[in-house]
């Protein structure tokens, strides 16, 4: 076997590690959402998201207040 042989035998096994994507930041500000309070029930839900410590629930919130102020927003206009 020559060696550029071998070397183009071995190129397949190594392979560099892929450079990750960073993914954009797309965190809302809680101030931003309090700008979008316009029900007690939204005011509740801001609570709820100030004090959750699990991120994922936290999440969960976010989404449920995004979608109810969406909803209020639609039936006023």
């Amino acid at each position: 076997m020559t060696r550029d042989t071998k070397k183009s035998r071995l190129r397949g096994l190594f392979h560099r590690p892929k450079q990750q994507v960073k993914e954009k930041d797309t965190r809302i500000g809680f101030s931003s959402l309090k700008k979008m309070v316009t029900t007690k029930e939204q005011e509740d839900i801001l609570k709820r998201i100030e004090h959750e410590t699990i991120p994922t629930v936290r999440d969960a919130w976010i989404d449920y207040f995004l979608e109810l102020t969406k909803r209020s927003k639609y039936k006023s206009d």
